[in-house]
């Protein structure tokens, strides 16, 4: 998949292109290395692997960011098609225009 204009991509878009696997949403994680895909059990590919996080703490609106991210993170997401722009941020705020 080609680099997303302007890296800004809303919900529905993300989900209709890379169809998260909504039994696989994954709360925190003990072992970062199984999710990063780094360990030999690890069934992730890392460019499967979504982390949701709060980048504004004063704004009800979550991004979605594609890897494992440690910083600001609530939880991951694994999705059937991978990202390829690691700087793509999902913007679940209804004021972003598809």
């Amino acid at each position: 998949m080609p680099p997303v204009k302007d890296s800004i991509i809303s919900w529905s878009e993300w989900e209709k292109t890379y169809e998260p696997l909504t039994e696989q949403m994954l709360d925190f994680v003990e072992d970062a290395e199984w999710m990063a895909g780094r360990s030999e059990e690890s069934p992730a590919n890392p460019y499967r692997i979504w982390t949701v996080v709060d980048n504004n703490p004063n704004s009800v609106y979550l991004d979605v960011l594609p890897g494992f991210r440690m910083f600001n993170r609530l939880g991951f997401f694994v999705t059937r098609a991978e990202w390829a722009d690691k700087d793509m941020v999902v913007s679940n705020d209804p004021s972003y225009k598809e």
